[in-house]
């Protein structure tokens, strides 16, 4: 009896790992090494730096301090990437690590109308050409 009890409980907790039980696997860092830690500085109502350059597609964080006055986030979005940091009160800071592929995204902060304010820019991967059409923010 004790033998059977023992192989039911093995096999119970087999089915379990199988199945997995870690739903933050979407939203997951990518598991790449990060290629380069960006530091921007938010303040009311502009990112500094606005315009990020980098040689190659791959991952980087994007270390982002809220200077200013009022709530601020950072958002990533282009080439089917759109990921944004958590909002930060004055004074607190975030890391947002992502998969950039080559070509051009926009980086803007999501809160209120911060963006129509100011508060936008842009990051070119590789050699990406720069689209001269204008951007929504």
């Amino acid at each position: 009896m004790l033998t059977r009890v023992t192989a039911l409980a093995a096999a119970l907790m087999l089915g379990l790992a199988a199945c997995g039980g870690d739903d933050d696997d979407e939203n997951a860092a990518p598991s790449a090494p990060v290629l380069e830690t960006i530091p921007i500085t938010e303040t009311d109502f502009e990112l500094d730096p606005s315009s990020i350059q980098v040689d190659e597609a791959g991952v980087y964080t994007f270390r982002v301090v809220n200077e200013g006055d009022t709530t601020h986030a950072l958002e990533v979005e282009g080439e089917g990437l759109e990921e944004e940091t958590q909002n930060l009160a004055p004074g607190e800071s975030a890391e947002l690590t992502v998969e950039l592929e080559a070509g051009k995204y926009e980086l803007y902060c999501p809160v209120g109308d911060h963006a129509d304010r100011g508060m936008t820019g842009s990051v070119t991967v590789g050699g990406a050409s720069t689209n001269n059409s204008e951007s929504p923010y």
